[in-house]
């Protein structure tokens, strides 16, 4: 059963999304900045950073992603999909939502190739990680859990043994 979320949850959920793209933008912008200021209006400022409009677009992809996975990955509004289906709608949803970003706020030039491929490996590249990451967090408190049940199994026989 999942517990109840708070706003803060939520939000917490949003700044966490930010902040790794965030991290990653610090990045891009360092490496291909200066290159891609001159078809990017994310790279304007070149390597010295990134406009605060592209900050706030990013805001609210993190905002929209975290809305995602709340529509996709609970059972508060979808309850008979299967999880793989869930999480086909969600990817398909936050990509379709950066596309629409990339487009509507001229991100890059929709007609060259190279951002749209840089675009398609950093988002696969991401999503690996995010899987990759979840996987091990999924491995790891099963462990627990299973070590935890154990435990109680072996207590509860030590119990009846003493009866």
């Amino acid at each position: 059963m999942e517990e109840k979320k708070s706003i803060l949850d939520y939000l917490g959920q949003v700044f966490s999304i930010f902040g790794l793209i965030m991290l990653a933008m610090i990045i891009f912008a360092k490496i291909f900045g200066d290159g891609a200021a001159e078809i990017s209006t994310m790279f304007h400022l070149g390597s010295r950073g990134l406009p605060l409009s592209i900050m706030v677009q990013f805001l609210g992809i993190s905002a929209l992603t975290v809305a995602y996975n709340y529509i996709f990955l609970t059972d508060t509004i979808i309850k008979k999909l299967s999880v793989t289906i869930r999480y086909i709608f969600m990817l398909l949803s936050i990509a379709a939502t950066i596309m629409a970003f990339i487009i509507s706020f001229e991100w890059f030039p929709i007609d060259y190739w190279q951002p749209w491929l840089m675009f398609i490996l950093g988002f696969a590249l991401s999503f690996g990680s995010s899987v990759l990451i979840m996987t091990y967090k999924e491995r790891y408190e099963n462990k627990k859990m299973q070590e935890g049940l154990d435990r109680l199994k072996e207590k509860l026989k030590e119990e009846q043994d003493e009866l």
